[in-house]
């Protein structure tokens, strides 16, 4: 798995990207504050960080990379958006989800279907629900396996 990071430097070499989802994290968030993993419809991931990061990306250009992100408003428990185009899945503990709404309903569906017991276990498992959703990479892919594969 190759995770391209997009940082300060470079960041106007990915202001075309065809995403399918992406996430975000508040400063405090569980896993890396700041955080924002992006997957394309091709099932690339990329991560960029605007809190603590050797390279952070200035907050300001992020709307660069993902032109939704202007439109959203950030609420104390998660991200709301009136862009039809996306809908918003708390992922919970400062970690919020944006998806295209072509793939929002079947997305919502495997979280269903998951039947999780706990708060945290969306946020571990849905690269891999998307991934799989988008018939790129590995379906049973979580935020460890990630993070495993960035040190």
């Amino acid at each position: 798995m190759n995770i391209i990071e997009i940082n300060e430097s470079n960041y106007l070499s990915y202001t075309n990207l065809d995403i399918a989802a992406f996430s975000f994290a508040y400063e405090g968030a569980m896993g890396e504050g700041g955080a924002i993993y992006i997957i394309d419809k091709a099932g690339q991931i990329y991560h960029a960080n605007y809190f603590m990061a050797d390279q952070c990306i200035e907050r300001d250009h992020i709307k660069d990379i993902i032109p939704i992100f202007e439109d959203l408003q950030f609420q104390m428990f998660g991200i709301e958006t009136d862009n039809e185009n996306w809908d918003s899945v708390d992922l919970g503990f400062g970690n919020s989800l944006l998806l295209t709404n072509t793939i929002s309903e079947a997305f919502n569906k495997k979280v269903e279907e998951a039947n999780f017991e706990r708060s945290g276990q969306l946020f571990q498992h849905w690269p891999g629900f998307l991934l799989g959703l988008l018939g790129k990479g590995d379906s049973a892919l979580t935020m460890n396996d990630i993070w495993e594969t960035q040190r």
